[in-house]
């Protein structure tokens, strides 16, 4: 049995408290995080990783919208088979396995739960915007603060009408809104 299955985590980021059982996951870790180096670009969008699977996986999901793994108990679709377990695990049969000391969350994706002691719990915010005073945990949340706040850019579009957001959550709003008439709950 290798590290993995016995839920060792030998490998430890001199950087930061990320520690992996696998010492690949260690070297994409450092490439991505801290060296930023990103080989595999999307041709569809700005999107960049150091694994070529997971430009795959990007695409498939993000621009195909291929979701294989389908929950038997809702309407709930992934692209990943650890996404399902983890939806399942934690919509449906309410086990939150991975708790911080630090505070009362609990999370079921093993991942999840360093980066909320880093950006929650410690507070650590390692990206700077260099036009504004924003700090950002993680380089994904920078990268979208840019995109709208600076650039203006609106990659979310509405299929109904001309309408275009920032980020999923605006549109989402904009389409219960204007095409499915559904008032925002607004305390009395």
């Amino acid at each position: 049995m290798n590290n993995v299955h016995l839920g060792m985590r030998i490998h430890k980021c001199t950087q930061c408290n990320y520690q992996t059982g696998r010492k690949d996951n260690l070297r994409d870790h450092i490439n991505n995080i801290h060296l930023e180096m990103k080989n595999h670009k999307c041709n569809q969008c700005d999107y960049q990783t150091t694994r070529k699977n997971y430009l795959e996986l990007h695409i498939n999901n993000i621009h195909l919208e291929i979701k294989n793994h389908k929950c038997s108990y809702c309407d709930y679709q992934a692209y990943r088979r650890n996404s399902l377990t983890s939806h399942i695990n934690s919509v449906h049969l309410g086990i939150k396995n991975n708790k911080t000391s630090q505070c009362d969350y609990q999370t079921t994706p093993e991942g999840i739960l360093p980066e909320h002691v880093n950006s929650v719990d410690l507070e650590i915010k390692n990206f700077k915007c260099s036009h504004c005073d924003y700090e950002a945990s993680r380089g994904s949340n920078l990268k979208r603060h840019v995109n709208n706040v600076h650039l203006g850019i609106k990659n979310h579009k509405c299929s109904k009408c001309y309408y275009k957001a920032t980020d999923k959550s605006r549109l989402k709003h904009h389409i219960e809104k204007v095409h499915l008439k559904m008032k925002s709950h607004q305390p009395s």
